[in-house]
């Protein structure tokens, strides 16, 4: 996947819906989430590029070329993490709750 696809889909999945959430409800916070995100990301990135030459991406392509097992693991894991938070989204408004 192309690097510029790769971060369009991650600014416009991620800010996205916190700018519409903040500007239709004037509710910042979960803007400030995704762009305390983006600038703590954008820091360890930077970081890492600087300290090994290699970006964080980059890294754990290593990582699963060295260590398959535990990279799938690790992926897995992050898989697991990322629905529990989608599911705490969304399940008091499928059981309509708030």
């Amino acid at each position: 996947m192309s690097e510029v696809i790769f971060v369009v889909l991650l600014v416009v999945g991620m800010l996205g819906p916190g700018i519409v959430m903040g500007i239709k409800t004037k509710k910042w916070h979960l803007l400030y989430i995704f762009l305390a995100f983006f600038v703590c990301f954008g820091l360890i990135e930077w970081l890492a590029t600087v300290q090994t030459g290699q970006t964080v991406s980059q890294q754990v392509w290593e990582y699963g070329e060295t260590n398959p097992l535990a990279f799938w693991a690790t992926i897995g894991a992050l898989i697991v993490a990322w629905l529990a938070l989608m599911f705490h989204f969304c399940v008091k408004k499928f059981a309509g709750k708030k």
